[in-house]
Parts: structure tokens; C-alpha cells; sequence
């Protein structure tokens, strides 16, 4: 026999606690889970003490799901399952189930602020996004770019630079962007957007410190185990712009966010911990979120939303040096950080490469890398 009871969490957040064995006779356990979720926006339901269902009891979670963000919670494996194969998420404590809730809050109040940014409209988003275009061309490519004098000056004194250069001067920009070619003119662009993402985010200046640093850095780490060539400005990319979803929690919840760093800090917690705690969502997925609508190409959303976890696909090839450059740094602001060595030696495991560092000396050959004393 099945029976239930309301709670009210603290945050005023409703709760419903379902008991016992529930078959489709069960009405009153269906008419409370119906008039929960008219009543409410979000609600919880906890299944903890749930000893068996009806399967009509999982497609109606399912049902009043469409009208209110339902959390269920759930501590038994085999209800679990179940829960699973209706497509139902399950939490296994209150507490991760409120700060789902609480995380979904944040990132919809994020980007319903960002509606208002005309971040967008800047000559510099345009060029990022039709640059993941199947169809995009130099011809049209070329009249994007020639009214903004700072990049056309930009793109034709890197076409003239020793790198492209083959023994006639590019004077043109047609011929500039030829030159160059699509792959390392995505950098470029990415760049000048990643200008205007600090300027609405105000970044501070040891922000923007650390995301040059972090890309100077995995450029390094890819350029020393002889990685493609076509790595190095992508995995220099991903380390300018992999913390730019905390940016945007900085920027748009000041207060919030300093209260994260204080628990960082304090507790000696890795950043995106403390963020979880906060917010119910970090930095790592905040920034995928952007990166995603801002039509960043897929390495560099996965190289943001992925440099604390490393569980994307392809995470060993691009994210990895990113990973290492970001907890090498952490650790030296006396901040919370990963331990990296290990990974990094399969990196270069990768490309058949011996690692040239050892444990103990690597932090030294970092530094000088960051110093320009060691160049690859």
C-alpha cells in the first residue's frame, strides 16, 4: 500500500515523499503528484522510501515533468533503473537535488542577462560564427573583414611574417587571407572576440593575466611532445578563453562569487567545488553554454567545458595541455589544484615522445618557459 507526505524545505521548495508500494489504484498518490506540480515552478520527489511502482506511476513523473522542473530523488539502485529508462534523472540526496535546482536557476538568470549584451552584433562574434559556416568563402570573408582597419593591418602583417612568407610581399588582403588560409584565421578572430568577452565581463587584470599565461603555456607543453603543428594555436585558443564561464559568474554574481573563492580558499577546495556549493552549477559548464551559443568550434567548447574533468572525448589530444598549463598555475597561486604529472606523460606517450622533464624539475621548466628563457 502506498502513501505520502508534504514537505517544506527550507527556501520555501515543496517536497514529496512517496512510501510503500504504489499500483495504478493508488489515485490519491497520482492526484498529489498532479496537484504538485500546478501548484509549483520546481518541486522535489523523493522516492527513498518508495518499495515498488507501477510503471504508470514513472510515466506520470514523466507527464507532470512538462509543467514543473521535477528533481527526483532516489537512493535505491534498482528504482534507479527504473527511473532510468523512463528518462528520469535521479539524485541520491536532498542536497544534490536542491543544487541541481539552484544550478539551473543560475544559468537561466545568466543568460537571460546576456539577452541584453549586444556581445552578438560586434564585428568580432560575426567573424567567429561565419567562420563555422560549410559555405563560408574568402570572397565573402573579405568584405567582412576590410572595414575594420585594426584587423585587416593584423591579418596582412602576419601573411608577410616569417612564417608565411615566400619571397614576394602580400600587399593585399585578398591575398593576405589566401595566404593565411581558414584553420589560422579561426585563431584570429577567436582572439578579437575573446577581446570583447573581457571588455563586457570587466575582466580583472590577473583574469586576463592568468588566460595568457595558461595558453602561453599548453602551447609550450604541445609544442615540447612534437604535436601537429595545427595543435598549437588551438590548444593556445583554449587556454586564453578556458575560464571564461567563470568570467561570466564573476562578472554577473560579484558577491556570489566571491563567497566561492572564499571556500576555495578556505577549504582548500578546487574551484569548480566551491562553485557547485554556490551556484549549483561551475564554471565548466557555464562556460560550454557559451561557448555553444557563441559558435565557438567543438575543440574549443569541449577544451572549456571540460579542463577540470577531462571527460569529453578527445581530452588527451587538445585539452590535456590546457589541464596541466591551468593546475601548474593554480599551484602557484596558492590555489587548489589537480595533480598532473602522470597525465601529462601519457600526452606525450601520445606522439612517442619520452617526457624531458622530470617530476621534480618540471615546476623550473614551466617558469622558464613563462619567462621566454626556454623556446622550443
Amino acid at each position: 500500500m502506498a502513501s505520502f507526505r508534504m514537505e517544506t524545505l527550507d527556501g520555501g521548495l515543496t517536497q514529496l515523499i512517496v512510501s510503500g508500494l504504489v499500483q495504478k489504484e493508488d489515485i490519491d498518490v497520482f492526484r498529489a503528484l498532479s496537484g504538485l506540480s500546478k501548484a509549483q515552478t520546481r518541486a522535489l520527489v523523493d522516492l527513498s522510501e518508495l518499495a515498488e511502482a507501477d510503471e504508470s506511476f514513472y510515466q506520470h513523473i514523466v507527464d507532470v515533468s512538462a509543467r514543473c522542473r521535477i528533481k527526483v530523488v532516489c537512493k535505491m539502485a534498482e528504482i534507479s533503473k527504473i527511473c532510468l529508462r523512463f528518462g528520469i534523472q535521479t539524485f541520491p540526496s536532498q542536497k544534490s537535488a536542491q543544487l541541481s535546482i539552484a544550478g539551473e536557476e543560475t544559468v537561466n538568470h545568466l543568460m537571460s542577462k546576456l539577452r541584453d549584451v549586444p556581445i552578438l552584433s560586434t564585428d568580432a562574434y560575426q567573424l567567429v560564427s561565419y567562420m563555422n559556416d560549410v559555405n563560408a568563402n574568402f570572397e565573402e570573408l573579405e568584405k567582412m573583414v576590410r572595414n575594420n582597419p585594426g584587423l585587416v593591418s593584423q591579418i596582412i602583417r602576419l601573411a608577410n611574417s616569417s612564417f608565411y612568407y615566400r619571397g614576394q610581399k602580400v600587399d593585399l588582403l585578398s591575398k593576405a587571407l589566401v595566404t593565411i588560409g581558414f584553420a589560422n584565421l579561426r585563431p584570429i578572430f577567436l582572439f578579437n572576440f575573446y577581446n570583447s568577452v573581457m571588455g563586457l565581463f570587466a575582466a580583472q587584470k590577473e583574469v586576463i593575466a592568468h588566460g595568457k599565461r595558461c595558453a602561453q603555456l599548453a602551447e609550450f607543453i604541445c609544442r615540447a611532445a612534437k604535436a601537429p603543428k595545427e595543435d598549437y594555436s588551438k590548444v593556445w585558443v583554449g587556454g586564453l578563453l578556458h575560464d571564461v564561464g567563470g568570467q561570466a559568474l564573476s562578472f554577473f554574481f560579484p558577491e556570489k562569487y566571491e563567497k566561492a573563492r572564499q571556500i576555495m580558499l578556505e577549504e582548500q577546495k578546487p574551484s569548480y567545488m566551491a562553485e557547485l556549493v554556490v551556484f549549483g552549477t561551475e564554471h565548466q559548464t557555464v562556460g560550454r553554454m557559451l561557448a555553444t551559443r557563441w559558435n565557438f568550434p567543438e575543440y574549443l567548447v569541449n577544451i572549456i567545458g571540460d579542463h577540470h574533468y577531462l571527460q569529453a572525448v578527445g581530452w588527451n589530444k587538445l585539452t590535456l595541455p590546457v589541464f596541466c598549463a591551468n593546475c601548474y598555475l593554480n599551484e602557484q597561486e596558492k590555489i587548489p589544484a589537480h595533480s598532473y604529472y602522470s597525465k601529462l606523460t601519457g600526452y606525450f606517450m601520445l606522439f612517442k615522445q619520452d617526457m624531458p622533464w622530470s617530476d621534480e624539475a618540471i615546476g623550473e621548466e614551466f617558469a622558464k618557459a613563462l619567462t621566454g628563457e626556454t623556446i622550443l
